[in-house]
């Protein structure tokens, strides 16, 4: 049975044993003792029990909770006795460091960065040129498209090489005393050389360095306060949007222009999915007014960064909730459109050599002695007394088997499923009267409202006998020509507008 006490390195807390704890000590007093002459020493003790804590934590396994004499032995012969370092100590023969290789890790190196430190990150991880690397995402950029973007996630994803352990990981050198040392020397002797270097630079000119601070700021002020505009701007849109929901959509609803809300009814299938576009827009746009806010008062007054960066995660769940949650609208509306659906039904026959077409836009009418000219387009789509209106008919001329014209109504929609479809197929209703030889046909189509707008078509077919043709306003519009009235294999079409007018090819 031993005893144990509690330590703690850099604030991992560990359990060891007595005998062990004693051999650390001395380790790190004797450590202490050589580094009180150093530049850094602090930096390099913290490195130090970093790396301690790290080695003890993969020596631990699932089943042993105590740090043992052995275990504590491997550390610190992978760490090195740092009494060779000792001032007036050292053998009259230069000491070699050792540089065993080790397992690497990837880094961005900043110390060789020019943007993220990325490419100089995987020059080191694998050995090369760092001028290779940046070729290569250079190349990928311009011939496959798609380098910077690989460039922004590796960015995003790889840590950053801060310490002179994670500095040596990166390099895939051993991680011990004497190259930690190393390691802080090069880096202090570093920015004391680039720090002699700028200075002597501004010494040179403060004119330069005054304007471009001045600049600076204008950029930082001027961006900032736009994003503040931007940002109220998209939340005054909004408010109005969701809150007094305007008409404004030049689609008229008994005799009025549509809401965005009244809009979003004639195509959302029920109430959850109005409730999940609301709030997934709701969630999305106050993201985004959030994020400029945020973003554009930071650029104009100084603030704690733990407050920009709690934020920013709070809005970007936000957003990804927002996301989802008209990810999953556009999935349901999606799949309402999932199945088309056709009837047919024959809704003349005549026995005639020659049908006339009559197509009327709106009922005529006559008050004062005026008589009505005008078509009344009511936009988009007009929605009365339940019903929606739509314009735009289809015709397609076919020979007939017979004597006699055939003219038959093709009703199409779409729908989650066939029967859903068929059913909303038979509700389109296309007016129409037969007097002779005289069919008189609507421009239009309607259907219920509780259909919603489902892709819904109406084709007008004609079957067209040997001898037979087509007139529309005293105009032949079928056969074209004569050639048309050979081929029987041909189905020429035709095209009815909102207007009446009347197109054929």
């Amino acid at each position: 049975m031993n005893k144990t006490v509690s330590v703690h390195l850099q604030g991992i807390p560990f359990v060891i044993e007595e005998s062990a704890y004693e051999l650390l000590k001395n380790y790190l007093d004797q450590l202490t003792d050589v580094l009180k002459q150093e530049e850094g020493a602090n930096e390099i003790k913290q490195d130090i029990e970093i790396r301690m804590a790290e080695l003890f934590t993969k020596a631990l396994e699932p089943a042993k909770k105590v740090v043992e004499t052995y275990m504590v032995e491997e550390v610190l012969k992978k760490l090195g006795d740092p009494s060779i370092f000792v001032n007036g100590n050292e053998t009259s023969e230069p000491h070699e460091p050792s540089f065993k290789k080790a397992e690497k890790r990837l880094f961005r190196d900043k110390d060789q960065a020019i943007l993220g430190g990325v490419c100089a990150g995987i020059a080191n991880y694998f050995g090369i040129d760092v001028v290779i690397t940046r070729a290569i995402i250079v190349l990928i950029t311009l011939f496959a498209g798609f380098g910077i973007p690989l460039y922004i996630i590796l960015w995003i994803i790889t840590p950053k090489a801060k310490t002179s352990i994670e500095k040596l990981q990166m390099k895939g050198e051993a991680v011990n005393y004497e190259s930690m040392k190393m390691e802080i020397e090069k880096t202090a002797e570093k920015i004391k050389s680039n720090s002699k270097h700028w200075a002597d630079k501004l010494k040179k000119d403060r004119t330069i360095q005054t304007k471009a601070f001045r600049f600076i700021r204008f950029l930082s002020v001027a961006t900032g306060i736009f994003l503040l505009v931007i940002g109220t701007v998209l939340f005054v849109t909004l408010f109005l949007f969701l809150f007094v929901d305007p008409d404004f959509i030049p689609a008229q609803i008994e005799g009025q222009f549509m809401s965005f809300g009244t809009f979003g009814n004639l195509i959302l299938e029920n109430d959850r999915d109005t409730s999940n576009l609301f709030w997934g827009i709701v969630l999305t746009a106050s993201s985004a007014i959030g994020l400029f806010w945020l973003v554009g008062i930071r650029l104009l007054v100084s603030f704690k960064s733990t407050v920009f960066r709690y934020s920013t995660i709070l809005f970007s769940v936000l957003t990804v909730a927002g996301i989802l949650l008209l990810t999953l609208t556009g999935a349901r509306i999606a799949r309402s459109f999932a199945v088309n659906g056709e009837v047919e039904k024959e809704i003349a026959t005549i026995h005639a050599k020659e049908l006339t077409l009559d197509i009327s836009t709106a009922p005529a009418s006559e008050q004062d002695g005026f008589k009505t000219i005008s078509k009344g387009e009511s936009g988009l789509l007009k929605v009365e007394n339940g019903r929606i209106f739509f314009h735009g008919i289809e015709v397609e001329y076919q020979k007939s088997a017979d004597s006699l014209f055939h003219i038959s109504q093709l009703n199409s929609v779409r729908g989650r499923d066939h029967q859903t479809a068929l059913k909303r197929a038979r509700n389109i209703q296309l007016g129409h009267q037969l007097m002779n030889n005289q069919l008189k046909l609507d421009a239009y189509f309607t259907f219920p409202s509780s259909d919603k707008i489902r892709n819904q078509e109406v084709k007008l077919i004609i079957q067209v006998p040997a001898d037979g043709v087509v007139m529309v306003k005293n105009k032949l519009v079928y056969p074209i020509n004569q050639q048309t009235a050979s081929k029987a294999e041909e189905k020429p079409k035709a095209y009815i507008h909102s207007d009446g007018s009347y197109e054929h090819w």
